[in-house]
């Protein structure tokens, strides 16, 4: 793969606008007061800018305020929409925010014309400024309904003392169904196990440091990671650093570890900077790159004078590719998909059939594997819809990609994964969909890039 990747980045064609991603943009800002908007936009850009000088300065300090998410979400879609705002562009941020923005402008046809978007819009940029991929997902799912000829659709607006309220009512005809979208952050499993992760890691680079060593580490743990010792990465590297093996496989994990060849990111920085930790340098690194892996890169580098988010030279390094593929964490995590069907289902009515969309966003590995799917299954299989008439469940994993491609900068796999409730008496309401895609994805569990 290295031998492919040694190409250069091309030093004309970068003044193209994304028009698509214009308008999403443009239209939901319209739902927010000007003045209002300018003040919120401004400080946006403010932290950034100031972020950026610090990054320049070796200091790698927040690059946006949590507390108004979407604002940050408008200020990256627009640096990658727009030729002028480029450099404002962030990788690891715009990666998953740009195909979003995206899809939204192309589906903006359809969504002028769902009763209520406007205000649900509106509540997204004011109300919910910081979970907006709550109501993003909604607007996909919504967008999906009104391309595959449902001609009647209504956001449902949230009233006071009301408990059971759908997000939208979709008609076709004397076909009516109440539609829930539940949008899935980490479980608090997830994120315990990623933290753990994370802290395994930065261990094992801290004896690379040390070593003054540059190494590709790679690790596939086995059992839960509550279960696995802090150390245990670690020392694993500390042994090899001493003459140790090189593998190894016990009853926590499977790993390998070799020393980094760096002729091939060294031969790309002659003329490029490269992003610090993005895929790009990631495949230079250690010769591959896979969406189903999660990876950890620390290490020397020097910012370049213009962007500092990309290296212009590059020290000692090490990258950790991990996995979990522990039997007991992906039951975890499906018990966790049980639980948001439950929530999903209570905000549907009794008085018509009922479809939950569960959307779930993976930026690294460990999400989305055929193994979750059947374990979701069966979680589906043996839930009670109580007094709702939850028919079917669709599974929407959404991944976006941190691409190696030269000439690609906002790539999507997803898959829709259907998941039928027992007892149900009506078809599927949206069969076979995709929500970044207009035509029908292969029945089942499938992808689509």
């Amino acid at each position: 793969m290295v031998g492919n990747s040694l190409w250069i980045a091309q030093r004309h064609g970068q003044d193209w606008n994304d028009i698509d991603s214009i308008a999403a943009i443009e239209w939901m800002v319209a739902q927010v007061p000007s003045a209002e908007w300018q003040v919120r936009s401004d400080r946006a850009r403010d932290t950034f800018s100031s972020a950026r000088d610090h990054w320049a300065a070796g200091d790698r300090v927040a690059l946006f305020d949590p507390v108004d998410l979407i604002a940050w979400y408008i200020f990256q879609a627009t640096a990658y929409a727009t030729a002028n705002e480029r450099r404002n562009w962030v990788e690891h941020e715009a990666f998953r925010i740009a195909p979003v923005f995206r899809r939204i402008g192309q589906l903006l046809p359809d969504l002028r014309r769902v009763a209520g978007v406007e205000d649900r819009v509106a509540k997204l940029m004011t109300g919910s400024r910081t979970t907006p991929d709550n109501g993003i997902y909604e607007l996909l799912v919504a967008g999906a309904y009104a391309r595959r000829g449902w001609r009647h659709l209504t956001f449902i607006p949230e009233r006071p003392g009301v408990a059971r309220t759908p997000d939208l009512a979709v008609r076709r005809g004397r076909s009516h169904w109440a539609v829930e979208c539940k949008r899935v952050g980490q479980s608090e499993y997830s994120a315990l196990e990623r933290d753990r992760a994370n802290a395994m890691s930065a261990l094992a680079h801290a004896e690379c440091e040390r070593a003054s060593a540059s190494l590709d580490i790679k690790i596939a743990y086995l059992t839960e990671l509550s279960t696995v010792d802090e150390r245990y990465l670690a020392d694993h590297v500390a042994a090899f650093l001493d003459g140790g093996s090189a593998h190894w496989k016990d009853a926590f994990g499977e790993g390998s570890l070799e020393h980094i060849d760096r002729q091939p990111i060294d031969a790309v920085l002659k003329h490029d900077d490269i992003y610090f930790g993005s895929s790009r340098m990631v495949e230079l690194l250690i010769r591959d790159y896979h969406m189903a892996v999660d990876y950890d890169v620390r290490g020397d580098w020097v910012p370049g004078s213009e962007r500092p988010f990309h290296a212009t030279a590059l020290g000692r390094v090490s990258v950790v590719s991990w996995l979990s593929v522990s039997e007991e964490a992906a039951r975890q995590k499906a018990r966790h998909f049980r639980s948001m069907v439950a929530g999903a289902a209570s905000q549907l009515p009794g008085d018509c059939p009922g479809v939950v969309h569960v959307g779930y966003e993976t930026t690294g590995g460990n999400g989305v594997d055929g193994r979750r799917h059947q374990l979701n299954l069966e979680q589906i299989a043996s839930f009670d819809p109580g007094t709702s008439r939850l028919q079917w469940v669709y599974g929407n994993y959404m991944s976006p990609e941190r691409s190696v491609d030269r000439n690609e900068s906002a790539a999507l796999s997803e898959t829709t994964a259907i998941y039928p409730v027992r007892g149900r008496r009506n078809a599927e309401p949206l069969p076979n969909h995709m929500l970044f895609m207009d035509e029908d994805g292969d029945p089942g569990y499938h992808w689509h890039r």
